[in-house]
């Protein structure tokens, strides 16, 4: 009985400790909302938010029913890549101003990597795969950071995404980035197994031409695309990315991510940026550092080099879109050590942003500074390599980040 009445009363000292190390329950627990001490919730806001008039004006537009759709650029590393944390801000958008469709996607899984949750890929094929870090650059990475190609005639991918969030991503239009010369083969979009569907050719109408878009006849969770040799010199099919949209007014949210990519991976690649114009973006949110914040060597001049060499090349071919930085949180040095060097990057893009004429989200300082990873550690919300997140951590950073673009916008449109 005594080691019974011992083991209930460690069972409650434990459960109190979690409850200290994991946040401070707030008067709004009855709702489910906790705050983390570690947090500086007060420092959640734009930095030069003035900057982004023309995306707040078009939000306002879309909420007021002025125009029918707000397109979002999300650039990023594995963070990104991972999609927790932009599927929660995408969430909050849509779920606000309207779902204009899933955006951008990738065969992720066919390629080999990670793929977020709310899309699922499949082929048929072996395919030749590029990433825009990798050393082999062949097919050039394009608009999703990663490209494939496929010599096979009668190689297809499938995608098919899932409903989230209360949100439908089902799709009535695809548009397919990818080459297009006399080489390629043509193109068959399907939306059903038991279809036959649409035969496109991959010959360009007009020079530059990059993308071709099927219109179906109803809303969809699945397209194969299939390539077909109709021409004894077509060689081959090469893929850059995949945007699915439905006829709804609303934000379309895209996102690119790939594991382990710098600045320099991004500014190196000029495809990349000439595809970017294909979204047309109303807003372009960089979030990178991480990576090079895990070299010793990394300098502020080296920092603020590559942020200008990328809003440079983002102003190039879109010079409509207004652009935000945002710092990436605290993490390890070799899995165990304070990372000193992280510091020293969030310093840099600061001092960028003021110096380009760009918004920042300092979600460095907002998640703690200097340290503040072992608070995230005890709280659960650190994998054990020490850098990255796991779901309820990024979902936590996407809450943030939403919070900080919402209370712009509706101190925008107050005014």
């Amino acid at each position: 009985m005594l080691l019974l009445r011992n083991k209930f009363l460690t069972l409650i000292f434990s459960l109190l400790i979690s409850l200290s190390l994991n946040g401070q329950i707030t008067n709004a627990d009855t709702t489910g909302v906790v705050e983390f001490p570690f947090i500086n919730y007060e420092a959640d806001t734009l930095i030069n938010a003035e900057n982004l008039v023309p995306f707040l004006n078009k939000l306002l537009k879309l909420e007021n029913g002025d125009t029918s759709q707000v397109s979002i650029l999300h650039i990023g590393d594995s963070h990104i890549q991972a999609d927790f944390l932009t599927r929660e801000v995408r969430k909050s958008l849509q779920l606000r101003f309207g779902n204009a469709g899933r955006g951008l996607v990738f065969p992720l899984k066919v390629a080999g990597t990670n793929e977020p949750a709310d899309y699922r890929s499949a082929t048929n094929a072996g395919w030749t795969v590029a990433k825009i870090n990798g050393q082999n650059r062949n097919p050039e990475p394009g608009l999703s950071g990663i490209s494939m190609l496929s010599n096979e005639s009668g190689a297809y991918f499938d995608i098919t995404t899932s409903n989230h969030d209360e949100l439908d991503y089902a799709f009535d239009q695809v548009t397919l980035v990818h080459a297009k010369d006399s080489l390629q083969f043509d193109c068959r979009f399907t939306d059903s197994y038991s279809k036959f569907g649409y035969l496109m050719s991959a010959q360009p109408l007009e020079p530059g031409e990059i993308t071709t878009s099927v219109l179906f006849q109803k809303p969809t969770n699945f397209v194969r695309i299939q390539a077909e040799q109709t021409e004894t010199g077509q060689q081959s099919i090469t893929i850059n990315g995949l945007i699915l949209l439905n006829s709804k007014p609303g934000i379309l949210y895209h996102s690119v991510g790939i594991n382990g990519a710098h600045f320099s991976d991004y500014n190196t690649s000029p495809v990349f940026f000439k595809q970017l114009k294909v979204l047309n973006p109303d807003l372009v949110i960089i979030s990178l550092g991480t990576n090079e914040g895990a070299n010793m060597k990394v300098t502020e001049e080296e920092i603020l080099t590559s942020v200008s060499v990328m809003v440079q090349n983002i102003r190039s071919v879109s010079p409509e879109s207004c652009i935000l930085i945002a710092t990436p949180a605290d993490d390890y040095f070799r899995k165990k050590y304070k990372n000193p060097y992280l510091e020293a990057v969030q310093r840099a893009l600061v001092k960028s942003a003021e110096q380009e004429g760009v918004a920042l989200w300092d979600m460095y300082g907002i998640a703690g500074g200097f340290g503040s990873c072992t608070e995230w550690r005890k709280a659960g919300m650190l994998q054990k390599d020490g850098v990255h997140y796991n779901k309820q951590g990024y979902t936590l950073q996407g809450s943030l980040l939403y919070k900080a673009l919402i209370d712009s916008y509706l101190k925008y449109a107050a005014d």
